[in-house]
């Protein structure tokens, strides 16, 4: 898909140079290796959601910024903060097991991230590392069944109108398990960046077979 809107490298760099930052403090910051950086700014390479939770966090910017979305300025107390996505409206990512589409991503300071899911794995061997970040999670399947795997429970299905809630720093891995890929919506807790380490601790290993440019826009 063309599209004019900067990817995930682009606006990575961006983002690193209007703050003057380099490849090895975005490093030490977030946890990724320099090499992982390197790889995602030349679009050689995506992340999944928790690498790319973990580099938003890490660098203390909303995760739609990596996005090419402007942080607001600090929401008024007084109630009245909305956004609105469309049909067509979404910021998609695709990752090397799922395809999510970001939600109301023009509003930056939120306590959800909301988003729409395509599982595509259809195989927890072929899966890799289990996800893990901070905060709690909501999923509910819209079409399709899925299995959901973690380190602590026995396997899960879930099949549409079935929901699931739990912690998400838990590993976990959704998996379809019906005839063609499931789709969720998927609703994360967002996490503050500051200082209490809010860093993800678990392994910063990169995702084998994620070497093309795999980011794109809608809307």
């Amino acid at each position: 898909m063309s599209d004019s809107k900067p990817s995930l490298g682009e606006c990575l760099k961006a983002l690193r140079r209007e703050n003057g930052w380099t490849l090895t403090q975005v490093s030490q910051a977030s946890g990724l290796a320099i090499s992982t950086l390197s790889k995602v700014e030349n679009n050689q390479m995506s992340l999944t959601y928790d690498k790319l939770l973990q580099l938003a966090q890490g660098l203390k910017v909303d995760i739609t910024e990596l996005f090419g979305v402007k942080k607001a300025g600090p929401l008024p107390v007084a109630r009245g903060a909305r956004a609105v996505s469309k049909i067509d409206d979404g910021r998609i990512v695709e990752t090397p097991n799922y395809i999510y589409k970001f939600l109301c991503t023009e509003l930056s300071r939120k306590d959800m991230i909301p988003m729409l899911g395509t599982v595509t794995s259809e195989s927890i061997d072929a899966f890799g590392e289990l996800i893990r970040h901070p905060g709690q999670e909501f999923t509910y399947v819209l079409e399709g069944e899925v299995e959901l795997h973690t380190d602590v429970y026995e396997a899960l299905r879930l099949k549409a109108g079935e929901s699931v809630y739990f912690e998400s720093t838990m590993g976990h891995a959704y998996i379809s398990v019906g005839d063609k890929p499931a789709r969720i919506l998927c609703i994360c807790t967002a996490v503050s960046g500051q200082s209490e380490q809010s860093l993800i601790s678990a392994v910063s290993q990169t995702d084998e077979g994620a070497t093309t440019e795999a980011e794109m826009v809608v809307g």
